[in-house]
């Protein structure tokens, strides 16, 4: 069975097919690059996938690697394995979006352990993501007005509540909250306000 799909960028030989060996024996897809620009003009793929990256490379290193990957918005986990590296560039790596960094050379166990775990976290996150993303685009049905009042709802506000604080009538106000109700698709004010939650998570 295919566990997914191993990148493993790093400019040493010996180093690629070790990992290539370790890798492919626990029944995962294998592609190596000697080069961060190489691994560029491969097609990624970002489902089920990892990069195992070295960060001290001639031409483009593991930071500026790290760098385009954000900028073209490649959204695949990163396991740093590395030789010596100070702490002002772990720091870096990390900040980046990197899930872990491990130091030259790591017991095969605790590569696979890593890499796994940083495949399973990915999954978790992108599906949050991807959530946020959804109720975001759904929320943009509503009108400039309904978005006010539909936060308003989110937040507690009765109808009663929404007409005092927008200057409108009671009735006006439960006519918005049906409208977007309809609009929405739902039923309850926890489902709306569930979706007014994972909207502003992408809006932040």
């Amino acid at each position: 069975m295919n566990k997914g799909s191993i990148y493993i960028i790093d400019d040493e030989y010996d180093v690629r097919f070790t990992l290539e060996n370790i890798f492919r024996f626990a029944g995962y897809t294998v592609k190596s690059f000697a080069t961060a620009s190489a691994a560029l003009e491969h097609r990624l793929s970002d489902r089920d996938s990892c990069i195992v990256l070295d960060l001290h490379m001639p031409e483009m290193g593991g930071l500026e690697f790290q760098e385009l990957l954000k900028d073209r918005n490649i959204r695949i986990p990163i396991v740093i394995y590395t030789g010596k590296v100070d702490v002002q560039t772990a720091v870096m790596a990390m900040t980046d979006g990197a899930y872990t960094l491990l130091q030259k050379p790591a017991p095969n166990h605790v590569l696979l352990e890593k890499v796994q775990n940083a495949m399973v976290t990915f999954k978790e996150i992108d599906k949050h993501h991807e959530q946020c993303h959804e109720a975001y685009a759904l929320l943009e049905k509503l009108s400039a007005r309904e978005f006010e009042i539909a936060k308003l709802i989110a937040n507690g506000s009765t109808a009663l509540d929404v007409a005092d604080k927008l200057f409108i009538s009671k009735r006006t106000a439960e006519a918005h909250r049906a409208s977007i109700f309809n609009k929405l698709e739902i039923k309850s004010v926890a489902l709306l306000a569930q979706l007014v939650l994972l909207a502003d998570m992408t809006l932040d």
